[in-house]
């Protein structure tokens, strides 16, 4: 149980207990980090205390803090989600009430002096913005007033908090399997309705945010797309035809979601092609999903909904094969080469290759007798270069022989 004395090195005074998580900037926030990016075991009361540990005493569910997980600063994450969430009381003196329980009260005495620091500041700036800045309009004009209190306004509303139907209905922020990005016209519309039936029933069981039926109206566009793509998707598939090029939103949703995935190396991108038409010149690395194909028919869903499946990350796959390139050796008969180099009029251009296998007992007679030809230099060794002369040369193979020439780098 937390201290009530202001005089506790590990407590900070009642009077900022009540303070908004907001108050917080960024140097006290990359404090925290250091100490809580650090994974741990749990304590003797079963909480893990680290960033996870945080996260589960806020009410973060398995799936948000899954995905805080592969940030690159999960306890900023979770700061900053927090701070988003109303709901979840973002207050400073909550946040020192966790540490306490996590026994992390090294945290709470290094990070101390620079949270009061920032408290101090923030409630400062709030008195004096309270001074200064004068209303533009009465509260009570606004629309947003609600039963249970007059006083709310649409300015203290969290617009990433209800963003799909999912998220009013249960009242918590929903995730989904994948996005759907098509064009709701004409036999894309159609495709898409036969899509969620397929994937959305019990054989495969997905649950898909399909723009048009789960978003809601009066809504930034944009904005809420973005957010459900970075942070509520895990996959987005992409509905190609003809009308899909026709459409900026879907254009403006394609390169936000590869702009998350460069190169498709987490494969968040699945596109799905239903009517023939120009790949986008971002999707041409991306392997495609065929409906166009009749005799693939039998194998389509199945596929696309592994791939929606698949993990992201690829360190939950571990490669057992591997290949050793020491035991690959080149093996080229020296006359061999020399034939068919000769007939290739860009050989000159191209590196000569070493000769690294034991030679036979025929290439070893040839190679003895190019030695004790005149003007030869010396006995060929084994992976000396072979240079090739030119088709119709009257060069000879001892002259050949004793003058090696290096490959070109």
């Amino acid at each position: 149980m937390a201290s009530n004395s202001d005089d506790d090195d590990v407590s900070i005074p009642s009077r900022y207990r009540n303070v908004s998580l907001d108050a917080l900037r960024v140097s006290a926030r990359k404090k925290l980090s250091l100490y809580l990016n650090l994974e741990r075991l749990p304590n003797e009361d079963g909480i893990v205390a680290d960033y996870n540990g945080l996260a589960e005493q806020i009410g973060f569910s398995f799936l948000e803090i899954q995905n805080f997980s592969r940030q690159r600063d999960p306890t900023t994450e979770v700061l900053n989600e927090w701070s988003r969430r109303p709901d979840l009381s973002p207050t400073v003196g909550q946040l020192f009430s966790f540490l306490r329980v996590m026994g992390r009260d090294d945290v709470m005495t290094d990070c101390k002096r620079s949270i009061i620091l920032d408290i101090e500041h923030y409630v400062s700036q709030e008195e004096r913005r309270q001074d200064d800045v004068i209303p533009l309009q009465d509260d009570t004009i606004s629309q947003s007033s609600t039963p249970q209190s007059s006083d709310f306004t649409d300015h203290d509303t969290d617009e990433y908090r209800y963003m799909t139907v999912q998220g009013v209905e249960s009242d918590t922020p929903t995730f989904y399997d994948a996005f759907v990005c098509y064009n709701p016209e004409g036999y894309d519309l159609q495709f898409v309705k036969k899509m969620v039936s397929e994937l959305e029933s019990p054989r495969y069981g997905l649950k898909l945010f399909v723009p048009w039926r789960d978003d809601l109206p009066g809504s930034s566009t944009y904005t809420v797309s973005a957010k459900l793509i970075q942070d509520r998707c895990r996959r987005m598939v992409i509905i190609m035809s003809p009308r899909f090029l026709m459409s900026p939103a879907c254009d403006f949703q394609t390169r936000f979601a590869h702009s998350l995935s460069p190169g498709s190396r987490s494969k968040k991108l699945v596109p799905v092609l239903i009517t023939p038409c120009s790949i986008p010149q971002i999707l041409h690395h991306v392997s495609i999903c065929d409906f166009t194909k009749r005799d693939l028919m039998d194998w389509f869903w199945h596929r696309l909904a592994t791939a929606i499946k698949a993990p992201l990350n690829f360190k939950e796959l571990q490669i057992n094969d591997k290949i050793s390139l020491t035991n690959i050796t080149l093996s080229l008969d020296k006359e061999q080469y020399r034939n068919s180099g000769s007939s290739s009029s860009s050989s000159s251009s191209q590196p000569l290759p070493i000769i690294q296998s034991t030679p036979s007992s025929s290439s070893s007679s040839r190679a003895a007798t190019a030695a004790n030809s005149p003007g030869s230099s010396g006995p060929m060794k084994e992976g000396s270069p072979v240079q090739s002369a030119p088709q119709g040369s009257s060069m000879s193979s001892s002259t050949q022989a004793s003058s090696p020439v290096p490959p070109r780098r």
